[in-house]
């Protein structure tokens, strides 16, 4: 029973290893190669309507916060853009989140983010 219960505690290592590899490195890398290819020039600075011209009406509108969200990925993998607005008007600044869920875990990444102020 001794002798096995280093070997066991070397299995549980190298998974947890495995896990944070994977879940804390290596999607979040790859998550930002494939971020939708409007998304990489924002429009900042410009008004509202410019926004929506260039990447389409957005899923979420909260008004009374300033940001607008837009979607884009599969059902287990999904992005999400908010552009956070100044006096409602003008778009000042953006953050990108991955959203990776399966069974057994559910993590939200930030990718990118950008203010003008």
């Amino acid at each position: 029973m001794k002798k096995s219960m280093p070997i066991i505690i070397m299995i549980l290592l190298a998974i947890a290893g495995l896990y944070a590899f994977v879940f804390e490195w290596a999607v979040p890398k790859t998550a930002s190669l494939a971020v939708p290819g409007k998304w990489n020039m924002l429009p900042l600075r410009q008004p509202k309507d410019i926004v929506h011209d260039y990447l389409g009406e957005p899923v979420l509108q909260n008004t009374g916060l300033g940001f607008e969200e837009w979607a884009a990925g599969s059902k287990g993998r999904k992005y999400f853009l908010k552009i956070y607005y100044v006096s409602d008007t003008i778009a000042a600044g953006y953050s990108i989140h991955y959203q990776f869920k399966n069974l057994l875990i559910s993590k939200d990444y930030l990718i990118d983010s950008f203010s003008i102020r």
